[in-house]
């Protein structure tokens, strides 16, 4: 018999980063074993604006396999020509991608080689001068693979939060 305690957390655990690898940079067999990628070889490295990111990873069983649906976005505030352009041309692109999730406290990764993962940009724009302008990324994707979680250790600290990030 397995027993769960149930009490919370001391803490509050919040989305503070996203590392995306292209998908060759992650293997199945790599995932499966909780081999995390070195935060170097990400392609694009992202901080998350406290409380902006809206992550949800639903199961659910097609042709009796449990099936996971990663679904995160989260909101690219600095809207410069330059950075728009670079959001168009990396990404609305699908199937290519696996990400590393980063919270103040664990990293989970998710897609890998031969289940990769989409990324879309959504031009949340208003031109209605709120300052609410905005453009989101979109991750999305099917994998048979459970998220891989790691507890975060301080010398992946160093490297994810002291380096310039985009």
């Amino acid at each position: 018999m397995q027993n769960y305690n149930n009490i919370p957390e001391d803490f509050f655990r919040e989305l503070t980063g996203v590392l995306i690898y292209d998908n060759n940079k992650i293997s199945y067999i790599d995932q499966l074993n909780n081999k995390f990628p070195n935060p170097e070889d990400a392609t694009h490295k992202f901080k998350i604006l406290p409380g902006s990111a809206n992550r949800s990873i639903p199961t659910k069983l097609i042709n009796r396999n449990i099936i996971y649906s990663p679904d995160i976005s989260f909101p690219f505030v600095d809207l410069s020509v330059k950075n728009r352009d670079h959001l168009y041309e990396d990404f609305n692109i699908f199937d290519q991608f696996a990400v590393v999730l980063v919270s103040n406290t664990e990293m989970m990764m998710l897609g890998n080689d031969r289940f990769p993962l989409s990324i879309s940009v959504t031009d949340n724009v208003k031109d209605d001068g709120s300052g609410n302008d905005s453009f989101s990324l979109n991750i999305s994707g099917d994998t048979i693979l459970p998220p891989s979680v790691y507890k975060i250790i301080p010398t992946f600290k160093v490297l994810f939060f002291i380096p310039p990030i985009v």
